[in-house]
């Protein structure tokens, strides 16, 4: 027999064939020798390995020459020339092509053989060959081969054929091979492709509870950047119909020659150039109809750009500071769906992101009231996209770089303002009495935004002529006593006739729609929900409602989402400017005061629903004076702080400098926990910053102790431990200062775990002793657990790693007593670093999967992945270096939205393992 004539099949039961004729090899040890052989072929094996190979355990004194008595029994079955004797061992001499391995190899490299390839596979190979070297080194190898060509045929399938069509397959496959990732990763896909995006979230949720429950790891970057895309893309999708942000269109609006302007531009946004991002610029003096001609021409355009249609106020001129670049990308990814937690905290991070979620999408943006081109730059989206700004500067700078239309806008021409005039009192009347009209137009200068106050205004007025009159006295009126001007502009205001236009509709007002349009003119921040409203005004959420619907009605006040309101920022100066008037300044600090305490205390309230145990002594004094809304569950209050919050950060910036601190810092300290659920650690410390000084100005040293120990508490969870116990010292004088007893105990407790993190375990057990000792003495049973998990910590640094547990365990008695899971999840963490270091790996891990399915249930996905990436570490150190890799993944996907400087870290033992 010649190695021509001989086949040997081991990608399955173990054959060897000879033409039609089998060729019956003992089981045995020839089987494993003639294995090796084949796993070789046409390369020497040195008869030292084969020894060991054959007899990995108990080799025999004389293995040589046992090696070569099988050898020679081989060549009697096998015909002589089949293995050849090489200096040291011996050779298979067969060409590899009669050989089922390596012919698979040979056509899995050519894509248009895979099938040919795959169909040789009859099993798991090498059935009936026995042999622990086989099933440790030679298997495991060979079916990554087979996973590696089965997962490039699908991937080729997946884009050249059916998604569907696969899916059975693919279900089939991560049933035999359930925790394999990337397998589940091509059902989720070809589920997605195929528009079954329902089952596709199922199969991510099913993955996700396999990986949890058999191996205690979260899934890899690859399958949650899937599940991400699926969960946007899902939500791009519902967009169709979900994101429609525009605001309503006008129902009567006048002709502008500036609007057959724009629809000239059509042929333009069309055609070849449809793939770029087109930018309007309508630019003009306040007051001139920019936003109504950009809001309408914009549903004149939303029909061409169907799938996304985003508003966005930037605040560029009004009251409080414009909104920065990095918060407007900010709140459209939140309005697209993004979670906060997703969103990182760099502006060309967040461009970047912006771009990728509206990437394939035809996008209408229409960004209202920019500042300057920079505020604009990082907004603009990728191609297929109109982008529609305005703003009282001239855009230059986007017309020169990106490419801008420019539209300027003056005044109504009389045609026009008489248009607008024909459309509010209907053409007749205004024809009857066209002397009236014209003079109307004079006097509201030809800006439309006067036009449409005084229109709105004089519906219940006999005629034309007797709205002259009423504004012509109203001008006299202003031009004697000077309503506004003085103060706004120092004398000559150039926007007297709007001032009229508002004091006439204004005066026109019932008394509780007056009232609180003077009160909207004292919010801080740019919008205000109805509760808020209602607490600033002081009145029956039912009261506010019907107030708010008469300002609206009056063109005095917009709504651009249902419950929430704006004004016009020349409005808003004019409404602040009658609140000074007409109202006391103790009536202007109360109502301020009860929005503030509205925040506060709702806050507050939803803050209750994330922690339930967090001691909220640094709400005291300060009472609720209005009853804050009720919350269901946490979902709710997450969904009132993620819809509040750009809201909230005005509202703590504006009282932190005008009289507000305590309001500011106790606003901030009452949605900590959203802080680290939420939102990346630049944003917290910077906001948090600002709580420091509100303090400050507030002349409160407990009030700087809490926001100095949230700092710390932020820098100590970012990993830098020289920060954190900076402002947690400081936050220990603040509280000794100002005689707050608990505060001080809890600035002691965090101390202790800091010096921990640093490495002087003798400080960090002197603090966290004495912090259990004052928690003891005042009966403080949470309190004793969270210093009892410091303590533990402490000893650790020490190296008394038995000491750290029975702590640990001390303090998940007392967690379990109190039910507080967000402690115990805490101490579970670290009870696992404790048992990691003596090396009791399964206790470890198990304390790290009770610590991350508690934060999963809290939805605290970033400390969910720190714990993870401590359990990676100990995986690797019991040797299981898949499963590391695969945790350390999960832990670096996360860790990668929140910009986290873990991230580094995490990298760093990973190339160190060489993984």
């Amino acid at each position: 027999m010649s190695g021509r004539e001989v086949r040997f099949l081991v990608l399955g039961p173990w054959e060897i064939h000879q033409g039609d004729r089998p060729v019956l090899v003992p089981a045995g040890q020839m089987r494993v020798l003639l294995a090796s052989l084949l796993v070789s072929v046409g390369r020497s094996v040195a008869a030292d390995t084969l020894a060991e190979r054959l007899w990995p355990e108990h080799m025999p004194v004389h293995s040589r020459a046992t090696v070569h008595t099988y050898v020679a029994r081989l060549r009697r079955l096998l015909g002589q020339g089949v293995i050849e004797t090489t200096p040291g061992g011996y050779r298979l001499a067969v060409p590899p092509d009669r050989i089922d391995l390596w012919q698979f190899r040979e056509l899995m490299a050519d894509p248009g053989t895979l099938r040919s390839a795959l169909a040789l596979w009859r099993g798991q190979p090498f059935t009936g060959v026995e042999s622990s070297w086989l099933d440790r080194e030679v298997v495991p190898r060979l079916r990554e081969e087979w996973f590696a060509a089965t997962e490039r045929r699908i991937d080729l399938d997946l884009e050249t054929g059916n998604p569907g069509a696969l899916v059975p397959e693919l279900r089939d496959l991560t049933r035999q091979y359930p925790t394999r990732e990337s397998l589940w990763l091509r059902l989720i896909d070809a589920l997605h492709r195929s528009g079954r995006r329902a089952e596709a979230l199922e199969a991510y949720r099913r993955v996700r509870t396999i990986l949890i429950d058999e191996l205690g790891i979260e899934p890899g970057e690859a399958l949650q950047r899937t599940h991400q895309r699926v969960l946007l893309d899902g939500a791009a999708t519902a967009l169709v119909t979900a994101t429609r942000q525009l605001p309503h269109d006008v129902a009567h609006f006048s002709g502008r020659a500036e609007l057959a302007h724009l629809d000239a531009l059509r042929p333009v946004l069309d055609g070849e150039n449809r793939r770029l991002t087109h930018v309007v610029a309508i630019d003009g003096a306040p007051g001139i109809g920019k936003t109504t001609l950009a809001v309408h021409w914009a549903h004149k355009m939303a029909s061409a750009y169907p799938d996304v249609q985003l508003y966005l106020n930037l605040r560029g001129h009004g009251p409080g500071e414009p909104v920065s670049a990095s918060s407007a990308v900010e709140t459209l990814l939140r309005g697209l769906g993004v979670r906060n937690d997703v969103i990182p905290p760099n502006v060309e991070e967040r461009a970047a992101l912006l771009r990728g979620t509206l990437a394939g999408r035809r996008v209408l943006l229409l960004l209202d009231n920019a500042r300057d081109e920079d505020q604009v730059r990082s907004l603009l989206p990728g191609g297929d996209s109109l982008v529609i700004v305005t703003s009282r500067n001239r855009l230059g700078g986007l017309s020169i770089r990106d490419g801008a239309h420019r539209v300027t806008l003056g005044p109504l021409q009389p045609r026009e303002a008489l248009s607008l005039l024909a459309a509010a009192f209907g053409p007749d009347r205004v024809a009857a009495e066209r002397d009236a009209a014209t003079r109307l137009v004079e006097l509201c200068d030809g800006l439309p935004l006067a036009l449409a106050i005084v229109a709105e205004r004089a519906q219940g007025v006999g005629g034309l002529t007797e709205v002259v009159q009423a504004l012509v006295d109203e001008r006299v009126r202003f031009d004697v006593f000077g309503d506004v001007s003085a103060d706004l502009t120092g004398g000559g205001d150039p926007h007297a006739d709007l001032w009229a236009a508002l004091s006439w509709s204004y005066r026109a007002l019932g008394d509780a729609a007056a009232a609180m349009f003077r009160k909207l003119g004292l919010h801080p921040a740019g919008d205000i929900g109805l509760d808020a409203a209602a607490a600033l005004a002081g009145v029956p959420v039912r009261l506010a409602r019907q107030a708010l619907a008469q300002l609206v009605a009056a063109h005095l006040v917009r709504e651009p989402r249902p419950q929430r309101y704006e004004l016009h920022d020349l409005i808003h100066w004019y409404a602040t400017e009658q609140a000074a008037r007409h109202d006391t300044p103790a009536e202007r600090r109360a109502a301020v005061g009860r929005v503030m305490d509205w925040y506060l205390h709702t806050a507050v309230h939803a803050d209750v629903h994330l922690l339930p145990h967090r001691r909220r002594d640094f709400v005291a004094p300060y009472e609720p004076e209005v009853t804050p809304p009720r919350f269901a569950d946490a979902g709710a209050a997450m969904a009132w702080f993620e819809r509040e919050y750009d809201t909230l950060r005005a509202v703590v910036s504006w009282a932190a400098t005008n009289g507000w601190g305590g309001h500011a810092w106790r606003i901030v300290t009452a949605f900590s926990t959203f802080f680290d659920r939420r939102i990346a650690w630049r944003d917290a410390i910077e906001l948090h910053e600002v709580a420091v000084r509100a303090a400050k100005a507030a002349g409160e040293l407990a009030g700087e102790g809490y926001v100095r120990n949230a700092l710390g508490s932020m820098h100590y969870l970012k990993g830098d431990p020289d920060a954190a116990i900076k402002n947690v010292r400081r936050a220990l004088d603040c509280f000794r200062d100002a005689g707050h007893g608990r505060g001080e105990t809890m600035a002691l407790g965090n101390l202790g775990l800091m010096y921990a993190d640093r490495g002087d375990h003798l400080a960090a057990r002197r603090y966290a002793e004495l912090a259990l000792e004052r928690c003891e003495v005042i009966g403080y049973d949470r309190g004793r657990a969270l210093n009892l998990d410091n303590l533990g910590v402490a000893l650790s640094a020490g190296g008394e790693h038995d000491r750290a547990i029975a702590c640990h365990h001390r303090a998940e008695e007392i967690n379990r007593e109190v039910g507080d899971a967000n402690s115990e999840a805490m101490n579970q963490h670290h009870l696992g670093k404790a048992y990691t270091a003596l090396r009791r790996h399964r206790d470890a891990l198990r304390a790290f999967r009770r610590a991350a399915s508690t934060y999963r249930r809290q939805d605290n996905r970033r400390l969910e992945a720190l714990v993870f990436a401590d359990a990676g570490r100990t995986l690797h150190r019991a040797g299981h270096a898949a499963l590391a890799r695969g945790v350390w993944a999960a832990a670096l996907a996360t860790l990668k939205e929140f910009n986290d400087p873990h991230v580094l870290r995490v990298q760093e033992e990973i190339a160190a393992t060489g993984l």
